[in-house]
């Protein structure tokens, strides 16, 4: 490898996507990172198996309906499971979830989720890159969660959970603030985007009240949320209906 000199500076490692995939991601951040926490308390730590004939998932005594996404490789590299044939043959009812996928990526021009084989080895933490990919698959196509372990060969297997015996995240207004930051933090670049996917996937009628804000509306409350000229999150504010 050429050292850099004085004319060539060194190359700051990738921590993001492609501008269409990062939006992609915004839009239900907030409300995958939270199913998939619910996931996660129902679906504990323990021994698993997993098949991938029948496309289930078992973890300690639970098992699971699952749909694979794709395999995170110890190169750092990441192939979908449509572009893996050989785990996945073409026209399996396993495929549909990763297909779809595909199929939104075509529609909105994001290149990532038609590549087959994506290198995430110039990423600063290309695990954690994978990571935000399965949240992103997650929240697009409503998943219930998602998990990953690791094969005998260092891989990680990704599947997204489809089994509608895992609850669905309930609404708390309590915590609504903290959601809609967590889904912020993790992608940050269409924020307005964040807040309203998660309100509407929680049976908000949402509507912009300016170009910088945006109000949603449910039976018990009301949720208003004004952004910067950065389009930031600057306010949230919650105000309950009187009954």
């Amino acid at each position: 490898m050429t050292e850099p000199t004085q004319d060539q500076p060194p190359q700051e490692p990738r921590r993001w996507f492609s501008p269409a995939m990062e939006r992609a991601g915004a839009a239900y951040s907030a409300w995958a990172a939270e199913q998939t926490e619910t996931y996660n308390t129902h679906h504990p730590t323990g021994d698993w198996h997993v098949d991938v004939e029948a496309s289930t998932f078992r973890q300690g005594d639970k098992t699971v309906r699952v749909a694979p996404l794709g395999t995170f490789g110890t190169d750092g590299s990441w192939v979908w499971a449509w572009a893996n044939p050989h785990m996945h043959p073409p026209g399996s009812p396993r495929l549909a979830a990763s297909i779809a996928l595909r199929e939104f990526g075509q529609q909105y021009d994001i290149p990532e989720l038609v590549t087959p084989r994506l290198e995430f080895g110039d990423f600063a933490d290309p695990r954690m890159a994978a990571e935000r990919l399965c949240l992103a698959a997650t929240g697009t196509l409503s998943g219930y969660g998602y998990a990953s372990v690791t094969a005998n060969t260092g891989a990680r297997f990704a599947m997204m959970v489809v089994d509608d015996v895992i609850p669905r995240a309930e609404f708390d207004l309590v915590t609504l603030p903290r959601r809609i930051m967590q889904g912020i933090e993790i992608f940050p670049f269409d924020q307005p985007g964040t807040v309203h996917g998660y309100l509407a996937r929680h049976g908000f009628t949402v509507e912009r009240t300016g170009e910088q804000a945006l109000r949603g509306v449910r039976p018990e409350c009301t949720v208003t949320a004004e952004f910067n000229e950065h389009r930031a999150l600057a306010h949230l504010s919650v105000q309950n209906t009187p009954s």
